[in-house]
């Protein structure tokens, strides 16, 4: 990064993958979990971006991660778009030989694992990728047999949102710290946008939290809440916009604190930029450049400033 970009003031070289390490030493995201959430906006064309730009970013994000003896967690299918393949290599490339750790660990919701068989297990080890098979709450009976229909039928979106409700509560526990890019505002299984319900379950848990705005979606209208500013997008009115979905919001409004915008919207009142700023360790001004920048770069920089000073 040049000086004029430089707007965080410590040595990039510090934290660059290819700074070697001596045989014993340990970085300082050594025993760290850090979880990436990075998914596709609908408005991702728009700013001049494809779903590859979101690919290089999930890659880059991992690289610095591990190459500083951290492990990353993924929820989703790490086979789709190729990423064991790159990761695989990853893993080779930077983790240590006396490290028999997991460089990564790939998380599956309930309805998901029965795509899980022993190849598959076979396959993931092999790459020194961790499986977590979350099971589903007891009180849900999943009939693996069944035809679900969670964008029609209103039980069956309880039972998906319930599934990863228990999986993104389980990876927030996991993890030291997450870091979240992009996100759907719409079409999602689940309660609400799942990277919103992952960012609100981070702030309950008052681990480090980096947004990255710039690619869109979710992590934008995140970071237009905690700057004061309203999201039409993360409102009532636009999330239950048909019959169906108004029909859910009334079956889970016992079942789910989080069903209700205003709700969510007043969680940042609180958790505006400041705190934010205390949260992640970096200055304002550098969660502000993080809310915007499409630069990977820049983006890894700061997070890898942020982490390097909450964990060192």
């Amino acid at each position: 990064m040049t000086d004029e970009n430089n707007i965080s003031g410590i040595n990039t070289e510090d934290l660059k993958p290819e700074f070697k390490l001596s045989q014993n030493e340990k970085s300082f995201l050594f025993d760290k979990s850090i979880a990436i959430s990075v998914s596709n906006s609908e408005n991702l064309n728009e700013l001049g971006l494809d779903e590859q730009h979101l690919n290089d970013i999930s890659i880059e994000l991992a690289r610095y991660i591990i190459s500083n003896d951290g492990t990353a967690l993924y929820g989703g299918d790490l086979r789709e778009n190729g990423f064991t393949k790159y990761f695989e290599e990853l893993s080779s490339q930077y983790t240590r030989n006396d490290d028999d750790r997991y460089a990564f660990i790939n998380y599956f919701a309930h309805p998901f694992l029965n795509k899980i068989d022993k190849k598959f297990e076979r396959e993931f080890k092999s790459k020194r990728i961790g499986l977590k098979k979350i099971s589903c709450p007891e009180h849900i009976n999943f009939d693996f047999d069944k035809n679900y229909q969670p964008t029609n039928e209103v039980n069956d979106r309880y039972i998906f949102a319930e599934c990863f409700r228990v999986l993104r509560e389980k990876m927030t526990e996991d993890c030291n710290a997450k870091i979240i890019v992009g996100g759907k505002l719409s079409n999602y299984l689940g309660y609400i946008p799942g990277v919103l319900e992952e960012v609100i379950y981070q702030i309950e848990s008052k681990k480090p939290l980096y947004i990255v705005g710039g690619f869109g979606g979710v992590a934008n209208e995140i970071s237009k809440l905690i700057l004061g500013e309203n999201s039409y997008f993360l409102s009532n009115e636009f999330q239950y916009d048909c019959s169906f979905l108004e029909e859910f919001k009334d079956f889970v409004k016992d079942k789910y604190n989080y069903y209700d915008y205003e709700v969510i919207n007043n969680l940042f009142v609180n958790f505006n930029l400041n705190t934010l700023s205390k949260n992640n360790l970096l200055t304002e001004d550098e969660n502000k450049r993080l809310f915007i920048s499409k630069n990977i770069h820049e983006i890894t920089y700061l997070i890898m400033k942020g982490m390097n000073k909450a964990f060192i």
